[in-house]
């Protein structure tokens, strides 16, 4: 049986400090069934050189797009998603970020979950990955789940990075039909997208990577008292509101795809929009399948409804 293709989506900016280390292990791959699409969002830098250099020395097709253009790395992954082209049902889709470094079985552990459950169309693979520092040094793993992917889930949080994901031809297809500007992460809506129709999604507590922390990056987690106070302030100042109203956006967009249950989840969330009083709203959220990964962020998510601010 012939092996699937997986499309790597690349989007670039000014990457040419790390991107070679990118592309090599993206050569190294066991699964070697894939071609890569490179957005480059007006990179200034050698970027588009060393691009160039390894079209010339792989067999594998690369495809290089202008990009958007606009700051945002959100709306150029959205740029690939909008060229990416189904050709075969059985395709898959990578994000790829151009700083890391991809283990030599990334692709293949992930094409190998996606045959395992092909009787279900819509599907996603993601999971944890090893936080490195510039050298490539092993600083820490990503965070874990503590709950099973779910759109409950899903509509308050996002659960993994985009650059583990690799999603089947469905989850494409449904992601095209988003706006971008319906879009908080690209990754969280991949997430979103998945799980509103009813897809499987599996997080994978294997690391897949090597997740290059910069200088300028602030290596967190979801859990502990940290959380807590961001989730506390975030509810404050309306980041919980502002980002559920364009995930909210986002399944009107694909309404016609989401699922049952996934209506009923959403029309709770709104009734504890709409709700008058801070009871009300704290009780319809206990009661829905709403809900995020630990005990703390699920506390600043009741904070925020009490305060009217999801």
């Amino acid at each position: 049986m012939p092996q699937p293709i997986v499309h790597i989506l690349l989007a670039t900016y000014n990457g040419g400090r790390f991107l070679a280390e990118q592309l090599n292990s993206i050569a190294r791959q066991s699964h070697a069934n894939w071609t890569l699409t490179v957005s480059d969002d007006g990179s200034t830098d050698n970027t588009l050189d060393i691009v160039a250099q390894f079209a010339e020395q792989v067999g594998q097709q690369v495809t290089v797009l202008t990009g958007p253009c606009q700051g945002s790395s959100t709306r150029n992954f959205f740029h690939l998603i909008q060229h990416a082209q189904v050709k075969d049902p059985s395709d898959l889709f990578a994000f790829c970020d151009q700083d890391d470094v991809w283990f030599e079985d990334k692709l293949e552990r992930a094409v190998a979950w996606h045959a395992n459950n092909i009787d279900k169309p819509v599907r996603l693979y993601c999971g944890r990955t090893q936080f490195v520092n510039e050298k490539l040094k092993p600083i820490g793993l990503s965070p874990s789940i503590k709950r099973p992917p779910s759109f409950g889930n899903a509509l308050v949080q996002n659960i993994a990075s985009g650059n583990t994901m690799v999603m089947s031809s469905s989850v494409l297809l449904v992601l095209k039909k988003v706006a971008p500007e319906h879009s908080v992460w690209h990754d969280w809506t991949a997430y979103l997208v998945t799980t509103a129709t009813g897809g499987q999604v599996w997080f994978d507590s294997m690391p897949n990577q090597f997740y290059r922390q910069h200088r300028d990056n602030v290596l967190g987690s979801n859990a502990g008292l940290r959380s807590l106070i961001i989730g506390y302030k975030q509810s404050i100042f309306g980041r919980y509101q502002k980002r559920l109203t364009i995930n909210l956006n986002a399944l009107q967009d694909i309404l016609q795809f989401v699922d049952k249950s996934a209506v009923l989840t959403i029309d709770r969330m709104l009734a504890i929009r709409l709700g008058k009083y801070s009871i009300q709203r704290v009780v319809i959220l206990k009661k829905s399948a709403i809900r995020r990964q630990t005990k703390f962020s699920n506390l600043s998510l009741l904070i925020a409804a009490f305060f009217g601010q999801i």
